[in-house]
């Protein structure tokens, strides 16, 4: 999880967020994957090996904490920018 203070960064969560949502919606759940591969090739009609749907939940759940930590260290140097410019005039 990465936290930083830059728009760049929430930019890049919510990119990352979107990816985790795309692979997510590649897997179809079947009783058996096997089977659908074997009697369809189609590539939405089983479930991707390449994609670990256990990672893809977790950072489904990570993504929107760190974007809310980049979001309050945003708040706080804007409130201490605010305290200091208040403080010297």
């Amino acid at each position: 999880m990465r936290v930083d203070s830059t728009l760049n960064s929430m930019s890049h969560l919510e990119n990352q967020l979107n990816n985790s949502a795309t692979n997510i919606s590649k897997v179809t759940v079947a009783d058996n994957a096997e089977k659908l591969k074997e009697n369809n090739n189609s590539s939405s009609n089983y479930v991707d090996p390449k994609i670990d749907l256990t990672k893809e939940m977790i950072e489904q759940i990570m993504i929107p904490i760190a974007y809310t930590a980049n979001a309050e260290v945003i708040s706080t140097q804007s409130s201490i920018t605010k305290t200091l410019l208040d403080i010297k005039a």
